[in-house]
């Protein structure tokens, strides 16, 4: 098991990570404790059974609901349904939510906990490498608006994260290149050994090798925590996190978050982030060229051949949060591993950007 601490202005707390991380020792500081459980409707089985028996065996009054995960449930029903269950069950200030799930869950969950009784404690256990590696981290919640992405939300700290890559043997490929995607987002704005590390290692990645995976997850972690630390309510440094992002956010809305998932989508930005790197930054052809090849290893042939309208993938960008005023801000590349923000950019240049290629 390793743990690494994640150091904010609000709270300090810990990320535990290893391949049998939700036995019962993890969970005894939550004893006595009423404990809500928020459960992902695709968590396996055995997976929910254990932490179902760990927690109602130590919690003082015990209540779980199973929510079907998705971003059009991202919503603010389902979150008055998590505070009607809190609310008919009579749960006070000390009470604490679990959190079972991808990161729809981990954010949904934590923005729950952020605005029941005007804040309550939170423990996250992410079952998707894209959770693992961004929702878990950071203290970000929020639910969707129909017209944006998180756009209703609150930075709010967990208290733990238990991250056991255990719940990662039943992922899918395509879930495990959406969590890649996040990956390969934090070597980019931080590390350039860490990206050497992911080019020499992508396809053991791919194929879910549980050492591999470990390794990339702590490391990107890490990087995380160390942006975080320095800028926990995202007034500097912590918008390098959003590279890619930018398009990757209007790029799911252009789907209606069903034809693109946020790893997906975040993985195209990115392409188009780093196209926009060489208009802007002179970003080395290179390195273009190996940030691409990377991304384009962790896409489908089918999604590499999409073809998106500028014009409208620009309105929708317009009503992103990460704007400053009626510029959109933009993370860009000076080169591997060093990020900077910008925005007032042209509107030429930015269409310009808009491909795969």
């Amino acid at each position: 098991m390793k743990e690494i601490k994640i150091n904010t202005d609000s709270r300090n707390y810990p990320v535990l990570m290893g391949t049998d991380i939700l036995n019962k020792n993890n969970f005894k500081e939550f004893s006595h404790k009423e404990i809500l459980l928020v459960i992902d409707s695709k968590i396996d089985e055995s997976v929910k059974k254990e932490v179902q028996i760990n927690l109602s065996n130590i919690s003082s009054k015990y209540s779980e609901l199973t929510i079907e995960a998705n971003e059009e449930n991202k919503s603010s029903d389902t979150l008055s349904m998590i505070h009607d269950v809190l609310i008919e069950h009579s749960y006070s200030r000390d009470c604490i939510l679990f959190a079972l799930g991808g990161g729809i869950i981990c954010d949904i969950t934590g923005f729950a906990a952020a605005t029941y009784l005007r804040g309550v404690d939170f423990v996250l256990i992410p079952s998707t490498l894209l959770s693992q590696v961004d929702a878990s981290v950071g203290g970000k919640t929020a639910i969707n608006h129909p017209k944006g992405k998180n756009m209703i939300g609150a930075f709010h700290q967990p208290s733990k994260v238990l991250t056991d890559t255990k719940l990662l043997k039943s992922l899918e490929k395509v879930r495990i290149r959406e969590g890649l995607a996040e990956i390969i987002k934090h070597a980019l704005i931080k590390d350039k050994t860490f990206f050497k590390w992911l080019e020499e290692n992508i396809e053991d990645l791919l194929e879910g090798n549980d050492v591999k995976l470990l390794e990339a997850i702590s490391k990107s972690i890490e990087i995380k925590a160390e942006v975080v630390s320095k800028d926990e309510t995202e007034q500097g440094i912590r918008k390098w996190l959003n590279f890619g992002h930018t398009f990757g956010h209007a790029i799911e809305v252009y789907g209606n978050y069903k034809k693109f998932s946020h790893g997906e989508a975040v993985a195209m930005g990115m392409v188009m982030a780093t196209n926009l790197s060489q208009k802007i930054l002179n970003l080395e052809k290179v390195e273009k060229d190996k940030i691409k090849r990377l991304v384009h290893s962790i896409l489908t042939e089918e999604l590499l051949k999409t073809e998106f309208h500028p014009k409208n993938l620009i309105n929708l960008m317009s009503a992103d949060k990460k704007k400053k005023g009626d510029n959109l801000n933009f993370i860009l590349l000076s080169s591997i591993g060093e990020a900077q923000i910008l925005s007032g950019i042209d509107e030429s240049d930015i269409i310009e950007s808009i491909k795969l290629t």
